[in-house]
C-alpha cells in the first residue's frame, strides 16, 4: 500500500509518504502505483497554465479505484468573506501565504475543469474557516 501526501508540509498522518516536490514524485512512486494520495495546498504552487499536465501526472501515479484528495484555498471563497467583512487584510494574507509560494489562484471549478474523465469525485467539501475546498475522487479506470 503505497499511500501519498503531496505538500510542502510534512503530513499530519504518519501512515503517508511525504513528497515534497513533483520531482521526487517522479522518482519515488511508479505509473499506477498510489493507493492513495492527497494533494494539500500544491496545485497553487505551479501557475495556472500548468495545472492540467500536472494533475495528469499526479492521476498517473495512481492505481485503479485509488483515492485523490486535493486540499486547496478557493480564492472565490476567499475574496467573498473578504468582501462580506467575515475576514480583515491580515487574516486575508494569513490564508493565501501560509508556508508556501503561490505561482496561482484557483477555485474549485478551475480544478474540476482540468480532472480527466476517468477522475470521479465522490465528495466535495468547504471548509469555511480557511476558506478552503477539498474535493474527493476515485480513479474508475
Amino acid at each position: 500500500i503505497m499511500r501519498i501526501y503531496l505538500s510542502s508540509q510534512e503530513p499530519p498522518d504518519i501512515g503517508y509518504q511525504w513528497i515534497p516536490n513533483i520531482a521526487s514524485l517522479n522518482q519515488q512512486v511508479l505509473d499506477g502505483e498510489a493507493t492513495s494520495i492527497v494533494v494539500d495546498k500544491f496545485l497553487c504552487g505551479f501557475p495556472v497554465n500548468e495545472l492540467e499536465a500536472l494533475l495528469n501526472k499526479i492521476i498517473s501515479k495512481l492505481r485503479l479505484n485509488a483515492d485523490l484528495v486535493i486540499m486547496e484555498t478557493d480564492i472565490d471563497f476567499l475574496c467573498t468573506k473578504y468582501r462580506r467583512s467575515a475576514i480583515d487584510v491580515e487574516e486575508l494574507n494569513s490564508i493565501l501565504f501560509q508556508n508556501h509560494s503561490i505561482k496561482s489562484l484557483l477555485t474549485v471549478d478551475h480544478i474540476e475543469k482540468y480532472l480527466p474523465p476517468q477522475i470521479k469525485i465522490t465528495h466535495k467539501n468547504f471548509d469555511a474557516k480557511l476558506s478552503q475546498i477539498t474535493i474527493k475522487c476515485r480513479r474508475s479506470e
